[in-house]
């Protein structure tokens, strides 16, 4: 039973391996439809999400990228990154981020990453969290629009993956989305779903304004990684999952 989280060199333990197979199998050519290599979870990539990542912070209190570490990277994701790493640290932050990282390096490897190298932490946070106009964003991401770059291109794949998981298994490459039952193997786990009305809208607040995660921004969860996908797989092949999927009256994002 391998498995790897795809866009990543890390593999599933066991039980999380596990998982993967006794969900799949019995789903598989009813709701899981294999097309070529990939098993496509027609129910769980429909289901409803709102990345309103700028006000999340606002209703919460705290983003995902505050005490988070991305998933490590590797190939042409990594490649690219570490080319315009500390490029992006020296334009954006000016609290002494770029020079404690060129001493102790971009990486880390500790319990919290698997002992696998992630972009390290800053003050708790990750290191290219920064504010802007009172906005929380991504360095990486703005970095690379405002160089006219893809972002899916420097910055970490998981960091644009989510709410979808895809894993490469001995069963087929898995494209899935996070929810309560794919949550025993995703590596996004149970957190989002506890914490965030993002994937989880019971998680709103009821006295939150109408703005904030306001139901007409709920989309299938397909719909938020379908750029990350056509940067990777091509136009072509994000075209024939998603003739399989029901995403009719949704808009594009």
């Amino acid at each position: 039973m391998r498995s790897r989280y795809y866009g990543t060199p890390e593999s599933l333990e066991f039980n999380e391996a596990l998982a993967v197979y006794e969900y799949v199998v019995p789903r598989l050519d009813k709701v899981i439809i294999r097309h070529g290599q990939y098993l496509i979870d027609t129910e769980a990539l429909c289901a409803p999400v709102n990345l309103d990542c700028f006000n999340c912070h606002l209703l919460h209190g705290h983003n995902c990228c505050e005490q988070g570490q991305p998933y490590s990277m590797h190939g042409d994701n990594l490649t690219a990154f570490e080319k315009h790493a500390f490029t992006i640290l020296h334009s954006y932050t000016h609290d002494g981020r770029a020079e404690e990282t060129e001493k102790k390096g971009l990486f880390e490897q500790t319990a919290n990453t698997n002992y696998y190298p992630s972009i390290r932490k800053f003050k708790g946070n990750c290191l290219y969290l920064i504010e802007d106009n009172g906005k929380r964003m991504c360095a990486i991401h703005r970095y690379a629009l405002d160089k006219g770059i893809h972002p899916a291109k420097l910055k970490p794949f998981s960091c644009s993956l989510f709410p979808l998981e895809i894993i490469e298994s001995d069963l087929g490459v898995l494209v899935t989305a996070l929810t309560p039952l794919t949550e025993r193997f995703s590596r996004w786990g149970d957190y989002y779903r506890n914490h965030y009305s993002c994937i989880n809208p019971e998680r709103r607040p009821h006295n939150a304004p109408n703005e904030y995660f306001a139901a007409d921004g709920y989309v299938p969860a397909w719909m938020w990684a379908r750029d990350l996908l056509v940067f990777y797989w091509g136009e072509d092949v994000v075209q024939e999952i998603e003739s399989f999927l029901t995403l009719s009256g949704t808009s594009q994002k």
